[in-house]
């Protein structure tokens, strides 16, 4: 036999009252109450439990779909910035596009996050110094020959200085 033929129907007024004016209605827990009651019985009707159910899965959706297009463009700006620095270095002719491979993974192992500061470390590595092609135009470096000056240097040097200030007087 079922509680709700037990219960005269006075009892069972004042029973729904409670229920709805201390249960249901409750500040604190009165939502929670509704949204269980919701999930045992999904014919029950509470407009506004299923308005902020929509409203939140509506706010949801919307808060998903700005970040999906904040992160897409977050990924735009990162690829756009680095393909302009990876353009700087080719033009500056720092790296070539079979180094770039090499040179970004040797830029991880290296832990360097500055493209441009790299790129001329790098640069620096691998280019050496060109040769000088004009041999034949460089003579040799000519030594003076002059008599005393490799025995006693120091003589020799005070020697040279004394000629020069007796020619500077006889011209004055």
């Amino acid at each position: 036999m079922p509680l709700s033929s037990q219960i005269p129907d006075e009892q069972k007024d004042q029973v729904l009252d409670w229920l709805e004016n201390q249960v249901l209605n409750h500040p604190e827990y009165g939502k929670d109450i509704k949204r269980t009651l919701k999930k045992i019985e999904p014919r029950v009707n509470f407009p506004e439990i299923d308005l902020e159910e929509r409203f939140d899965a509506k706010t949801k959706e919307q808060e998903e779909k700005l970040q999906k297009f904040l992160d897409t463009q977050r990924d735009k700006e990162n690829k756009e910035y680095w393909e302009n620095k990876r353009k700087w270095a080719k033009t500056e002719g720092l790296i070539t596009d079979e180094d770039q491979p090499e040179f970004e993974k040797w830029m991880i192992d290296e832990k360097l996050g500055n493209y441009e500061r790299a790129a001329k470390m790098w640069h620096e590595e691998k280019v050496k110094a060109a040769e000088p092609t004009n041999y034949s135009d460089v003579a040799g470096i000519q030594l003076p020959n002059e008599p005393g000056l490799f025995q006693n240097p120091i003589q020799w040097a005070r020697n040279e200085g004394l000629k020069e200030i007796k020619a500077l007087r006889r011209s004055n």
